[in-house]
């Protein structure tokens, strides 16, 4: 139908935090273009989940139900690979900051932190929306649904500074760079609305898948440092590398 909203779920954890102390912080994601679509993922997601569980339960004799959420510090090698070729059907994202190169007083104030996460996050769903419209995959002058999943556990440490309106700023109304007395161009033209979920990891699939996906991307971007574009090519649909 006509003037129906197109809609975009992008969801994302992290791994590593920006900080003195760790060389790489990274957001790892899945990007959906339908209900339909994430609704698919989750199911076969679940599937899989529910057939390596019970290898990870500590009372396997006396089942309580309470099953442990398999997150990318406690899986297997076999059963992450199993996953992750699932995942890697999907539209697979990648943000890497290499800590070292982003300024001290940034690391070491938690609202300035904030704050290069924040734009950070920014760029990178700016970036995923003008992948999408290039590819003819969205049209930027009609109404878009952006809703956006990030691992609550993340804000503890990172905290998050107007999210919503920065986003809003990026996509719909452009941004004023003073300096140059320039304006950066809004990417789309028509209805936009935005929703930023901050959800529990052990109660969403996408955020897990996001996870697993945020420490693969860690670690290949550590044991890779001098050419992490190309080795996180291998499975990363877009990516960008901060700062």
């Amino acid at each position: 139908m006509e003037g129906e909203k197109q809609e975009i779920y992008i969801n994302l954890d992290d791994s590593g935090k920006l900080t003195t102390k760790e060389h790489i912080s990274v957001y790892g994601g899945l990007v959906f273009l339908s209900k339909k679509e994430k609704d698919k993922f989750i199911t076969q997601y679940r599937n899989i989940v529910d057939d390596i569980k019970c290898d990870y339960c500590k009372v396997q004799n006396k089942c309580n139900h309470n099953c442990p959420e398999i997150k990318n510090t406690n899986i297997k090698s076999n059963d992450k690979r199993r996953i992750m070729n699932y995942i890697k059907k999907y539209f697979v994202v990648a943000l890497v900051i290499e800590n070292d190169k982003v300024y001290e007083h940034i690391k070491e104030n938690k609202a300035a932190k904030g704050r290069f996460i924040d734009y950070s996050i920014r760029r990178l769903i700016k970036d995923i929306i003008k992948s999408l419209i290039e590819n003819k995959l969205v049209d930027a002058h009609k109404p878009v649904k952006l809703i956006v999943n990030i691992d609550e556990q993340s804000t503890k440490s990172n905290g998050y500074y107007n999210l919503k309106d920065g986003l809003f700023e990026e996509l719909k109304y452009g941004i004023i760079n003073y300096n140059y007395s320039a304006k950066i161009k809004p990417i789309i033209y028509s209805e936009l609305d935005i929703r930023i979920s901050y959800q529990n990891s052990g109660k969403s699939f996408v955020i897990q898948a996001a996870d697993l996906l945020a420490g693969t991307i860690r670690r290949k971007s550590l044991n890779n440092s001098n050419n992490i574009s190309k080795e996180l090519s291998k499975f990363v649909d877009l990516k960008i590398i901060l700062p």
